[in-house]
C-alpha cells in the first residue's frame, strides 16, 4: 500500500496542477487617428480566441471588459489571468443591455463583433503584456 501511495501522490500534482500557461494581456482600444484611448467604448466586451489549436485540439478563448478608461484585462481561466500565447483573433461588442430601454447607437461598425470578420489581431507573448486596438468609428 505504501508503494501505491507513493507512486499516486506525485501522480495526482503532476495531473492536477494547472492547465495550460497564460500570459498577462493588458490592452488599450483607440479609434483610428485618435492618439487618446476609445473611453466612448466602456463597457463594450473583448473576446480573443487563439487562430490555431492547441496540441491537444483545444482553442482556450480569453475575455475582458473595456473600462471608463478605455483600457482592459483578458480573463481566461482565472481573473485578469492573461490568455494564452500565441496569435489570437479579436471580436468587440456592446454591453449587453438589462433593462427595457432603447438600445444604444453603436459607437463601432458591426464587423468588429464577429472573430472572423473583424480584422483584428493580436500576438500574446512573453515581455510584451501590452497591446493596442485600433478601431473606426461607425
Amino acid at each position: 500500500m505504501m508503494r501505491f501511495c507513493t507512486f499516486l501522490v506525485p501522480l495526482v500534482f503532476i495531473i492536477g496542477c494547472g492547465g495550460p500557461k497564460t500570459l498577462p494581456v493588458n490592452g488599450t482600444v483607440v479609434f483610428t487617428g485618435a492618439t487618446e484611448n476609445a473611453k466612448e467604448l466602456a463597457g463594450y466586451n473583448i473576446t480573443i480566441e487563439p487562430e490555431a489549436p492547441n496540441a491537444e485540439g483545444k482553442k482556450h478563448s480569453g475575455s475582458g471588459v473595456i473600462g471608463a478608461d478605455g483600457t482592459f484585462k483578458i480573463s481566461t481561466f482565472d481573473l485578469n489571468d492573461g490568455a494564452v500565447p500565441g496569435k489570437h483573433k479579436v471580436a468587440i461588442t456592446p454591453p449587453i443591455l438589462n433593462g427595457d430601454g432603447p438600445a444604444p447607437k453603436p459607437l463601432i461598425a458591426s464587423r468588429y463583433g464577429d472573430l472572423g470578420t473583424s480584422g483584428l489581431i493580436i500576438t500574446v507573448e512573453a515581455g510584451k503584456p501590452d497591446i493596442k486596438l485600433e478601431v473606426s468609428k461607425k
